[in-house]
């Protein structure tokens, strides 16, 4: 019999599911490690990690490698690399509600690097939108963007609090978000992100650069700095040749 579904696994997975309900451990609350876990409930470190593993798979709750199991969060956006949308669209489809606070919403001329970045000239008007995205009410994530004034401009009549930013370029502006391009790195968060995302100065967040088109003119580029634990890529990778 596979020592998974033993009746011991079965019973210390109840009372380990019984144990985040009797300790209101919220989503993202540590667990008591496995020894102890394995003491309090009465069974053997095997038939403990078995059992967390169960609940693992089932989406109860998930490992950290060196750092232990954690009640999963639920507010977690999932990015598939096939499909282009929208954080307000990934959010919605799982059954979320996506809102944003406003940092900043201004017209300025662009930095070298930006203008550079949307194909402009020197100190072009551009368009910055900083929003910290909610799901649930949740912090998720810091969305920098700057966008091409000259085509963006009705964007910031628009509701971005609770509407989509490609939703309303496309309504106000007939501009249409069709490809992007992206560049993902892991880091520790500063003090000003970690205050923002209500993390620990250095705890870990992962950036992604984006370039998006509209047809083959670039008119936005983002910075998007997301919780690490609320963020999950997943890829479809297809080998071009046997080996």
């Amino acid at each position: 019999m596979d020592a998974s579904t033993s009746p011991a696994v079965a019973i210390a997975v109840a009372q380990t599911l019984e144990l985040i309900d009797r300790g209101g451990q919220g989503e993202g609350s540590r667990l008591p490690g496995e020894r102890a876990l394995a003491e309090s409930i009465g069974v053997s470190r095997t038939t403990i990690r078995a059992a967390l593993q169960r609940l693992e798979e089932e989406g109860v709750i998930e490992g950290h490698p060196q750092r232990g199991w954690y009640v999963r969060r639920h507010e977690s956006v999932s990015d598939r690399s096939s499909e282009l949308e929208s954080f307000s669209e990934v959010a919605r489809a799982r059954g979320f509600t996506p809102t944003s606070d406003i940092l900043t919403a201004t017209t300025r001329r662009a930095s070298i690097d930006e203008a550079e970045s949307l194909d402009l000239p020197p100190a072009a008007p551009v368009i910055e939108l900083t929003r910290l995205r909610r799901v649930d009410g949740i912090p998720i994530c810091i969305d920098r963007t700057v966008m091409v004034e000259s085509v963006c401009a009705g964007v910031l009549e628009a509701d971005l609090v609770t509407g989509s930013l490609y939703e309303e370029l496309q309504r106000r502006c007939g501009v249409a978000i069709t490809r992007s391009a992206s560049t993902l790195q892991a880091r520790a968060a500063t003090e000003a992100e970690a205050r923002l995302l209500d993390l620990d100065t250095g705890a870990p967040v992962l950036e992604i650069a984006t370039k998006s088109m509209a047809g083959s003119s670039i008119v936005l580029v983002s910075d998007v700095v997301y919780r690490g634990d609320s963020y999950r890529f997943q890829a479809e990778l297809q080998r071009s040749r046997p080996f």
